[in-house]
């Protein structure tokens, strides 16, 4: 299994930017203590593009003989539309992550199921540049049987992926289309197969699980499950259930209580009645009304990730 922790980037959705930089360097320290495999420090940008939001690749000192990987996540729905103009995009980005003050060796495109061909142009330049890739399907529920095979088709026309992602983009996957999707991918790619999964239903954890049960071997999660919306699986619940004992989590556990503790009475993240609604019917949060007020920190989106 790969574990893959989002918490630095999905913080930082909900901060508009890096995290705390002691936060930051805290939960650095633990990752390394507790076997973390892969931690994503945020989402790139095309330098280029000064319309979009600030990055999060804080310069944190890390521990000694680090072992976690780095990861970034690059939304290819920003690049654009020409394979040219994507690929010089690409290009540009690889060049500021090879400079970063963090080692970078992994890249997520974040790509809509039905829009995977969208991804090979910056997919190959990334690839080219040395980069492991992975392909972060998202809205995959939406994706009919038909749909699918043709998102499936292309995914595996790309060549050699690290990994290929099934994101629950809506919070709307239940275990058996857990399992049927993973099923598919594996069928169709040779990629190891990855879930993400959202808490809109309380099924986060459980989703995770039975993917891993399916065949995946990769698995997202964020401290205390920290994200915009309903959040992502716990990666405390995760650790727990994969066999880490109390003494284990007890710097991760401090580290919720010092630091992530504050930001969820903060920013409220967690499902309330619009995100298991939302969840429920497929649809995003923000299309979900008649159940009174909800804060804009608890609002998903549709292209939520």
């Amino acid at each position: 299994m790969t574990l893959l922790d989002c918490t630095l980037r999905t913080g930082g959705r909900l901060t508009g930017g890096p995290v705390p930089p002691a936060l930051a360097a805290d939960y650095l320290a633990v990752c390394a203590r507790l076997g973390i495999d892969v931690i994503e420090l945020g989402s790139v940008h095309d330098p280029a593009d000064r319309s979009a939001p600030p990055g999060a690749l804080l310069p944190v000192p890390l521990p000694e003989r680090y072992g976690p990987r780095f990861s970034v996540l690059l939304d290819t729905a920003g690049l654009p539309a020409t394979d040219a103009a994507a690929t010089a995009s690409a290009g540009r980005i690889a060049d500021t992550l090879a400079t970063g003050p963090l080692p970078v060796g992994l890249v997520r495109l974040a790509v809509r199921y039905d829009r995977v061909a969208r991804a090979a142009a910056p997919l190959h330049r990334l690839r080219d540049a040395g980069f492991g890739v992975c392909l972060f399907l998202t809205h995959i529920d939406l994706a009919s049987y038909p749909e699918l095979d043709r998102c499936l088709g292309d995914s595996a026309a790309l060549g050699p992926l690290d990994a290929v992602f099934l994101v629950d983009s809506l919070g709307s996957l239940r275990p058996e289309r857990v399992i049927e999707l993973v099923q598919s991918t594996r069928a169709a790619v040779s990629a190891p197969v990855g879930i993400h999964a959202r808490d809109n239903q309380g099924f986060a954890l459980h989703n995770t699980v039975v993917a891993r049960s399916a065949g995946a071997t990769w698995q997202d999660a964020a401290v205390h499950g920290i994200g915009p919306g309903a959040g992502l699986t716990r990666t405390e619940q995760l650790l727990a259930l994969l066999g880490a004992t109390p003494a284990d989590l007890a710097p991760l556990l401090t580290l919720i209580a010092t630091h992530v503790a504050p930001l969820k009475q903060r920013y409220g993240w967690g499902a309330g009645p619009r995100q298991v609604m939302a969840g429920l019917a497929r649809i995003p949060v923000t299309s979900v009304t008649g159940l009174g007020p909800v804060p804009v920190t608890g609002l998903g989106s549709h292209t939520a990730f």
